[in-house]
């Protein structure tokens, strides 16, 4: 009887331990978009924001659960749900309107991009893409930081990035929006001829990072600001940006 009631004994000690080691899961929402982040062949996920976060995890006290998921309905998900982050998401002012911004990790050069075939559309300023047609992601910051909404007549909403390149190599619109490392990557994975596409007009230096919902609790988001912040102090994220930039010779000019 007594080696029984030893066996439970160490049995719920066993059980206690591990529930008390248990970390919570909290939910990073995000989009194939390499070489941020996507699957490889393997189903692994890989890229330059996910060595961050799997960086980060080392000072967390919770486990990050990443979902990868089309970026429209990645940005649903977080809009909609307290104590969930997304990446790698640009920051815009009207984003701040849903979301708490937890940091920056990379600046991206956004771009409007044409047919180089096409010398007829020439841009001055932002303003002159009025006189074309765009095809533009869903949920996209193009969308905030062009002013635009689905109602404009010459703006045509797509489900992605690469939707939108097929378009545009088609010849169904005269422009798209792109951040220049994105735009390398699907113009690379769509086997299409990077010289037959021109950046039209630089249009801003766009920070990219991660945010939260706008209700997320606030200890939540301030660990994972403090995570950030180390991996930017201790070299850890520049060390992570060398092995997948590199470093830029020159910024374009950019219109505001």
């Amino acid at each position: 009887m007594i080696r029984f009631v030893l066996v439970i004994i160490i049995f719920a000690s066993v059980l206690f331990s591990q529930m008390a080691c248990a970390k919570d899961k909290v939910i990073f929402y995000t989009e194939p978009y390499p070489p941020f982040q996507s699957a490889n062949q393997q189903g692994q996920l890989v890229g330059f924001s996910i060595d961050i976060l799997q960086a980060a995890q080392a000072y967390l006290d919770f486990d990050i659960d990443i979902q990868i998921m089309p970026w429209s309905r990645a940005y649903h998900n977080a809009k909609h749900q307290p104590n969930t982050f997304i990446f790698s998401i640009a920051n815009t002012d009207k984003r701040l309107a849903y979301f708490k911004w937890i940091g920056n990790f990379y600046t991206v050069q956004d771009m409007i991009y044409k047919k180089t075939n096409r010398p007829d559309i020439v841009l001055n300023n932002i303003d002159d893409i009025n006189r074309y047609t765009l095809a533009l992601s869903r949920s996209d910051a193009a969308l905030d930081r062009l002013k635009l909404d689905g109602k404009h007549p010459n703006v045509y909403l797509v489900r992605s990035q690469l939707a939108a390149l097929k378009m545009l190599n088609f010849d169904r619109v005269d422009l798209i929006y792109n951040n220049e490392v994105g735009f390398n990557e699907d113009v690379k994975k769509m086997g299409y001829n990077i010289g037959d596409f021109t950046a039209a007009l630089p249009v801003v230096n766009m920070p990219i990072g991660i945010a939260t919902h706008k209700d997320t609790d606030e200890a939540l988001a301030k660990k994972m600001r403090h995570a950030l912040v180390t991996l930017k102090q201790n070299g850890e994220l520049a060390a992570i940006t060398a092995r997948w930039f590199a470093p830029r010779v020159a910024t374009p000019k950019v219109t505001e």
